[in-house]
């Protein structure tokens, strides 16, 4: 095959691939931008079922605390720069500031944090 051949095809798969006119297709399903596994810094047993997680990014703020014991998540289907807290009524509050979820343009790609929370002197 020659030089040129080569060439112009290269060039076919390289612009056909980057300039699609395709709809992009999205599915519905409904992801959070933010999962954090939330246990004790020392045994690292869960903890997310009495803690409280707060999520702002500018003048938006979103709490829960809602857990499977493990995990809470936040920031559902919604891009940003966020803050995340955790509080926790033994612990000491843990907070991961520039947490950054952006989206591919369907969905936001979860972020996933483990907040390793450390114990209040006298509440062992």
């Amino acid at each position: 095959m020659s030089p040129l051949l080569w060439k112009l095809l290269l060039l076919t798969f390289v612009v056909g691939c980057t300039s699609s006119t395709e709809p992009m297709i999205c599915t519905r399903e409904f992801r959070y931008g933010i999962s954090i596994e939330i246990v004790d810094a020392i045994d690292r047993t869960p903890r997310a079922d009495s803690a409280t997680l707060t999520l702002r990014d500018g003048s938006y703020v979103e709490s829960t605390t809602q857990s499977d014991g493990l995990t809470m998540l936040g920031a559902g289907e919604r891009p940003g720069t966020y803050i995340a807290t955790v509080a926790h009524p033994r612990y000491h509050t843990w907070v991961r500031t520039d947490v950054v979820v952006t989206s591919d343009g369907c969905h936001v790609q979860t972020v996933s944090l483990i907040a390793e929370l450390e114990r209040m002197h006298g509440t062992d």
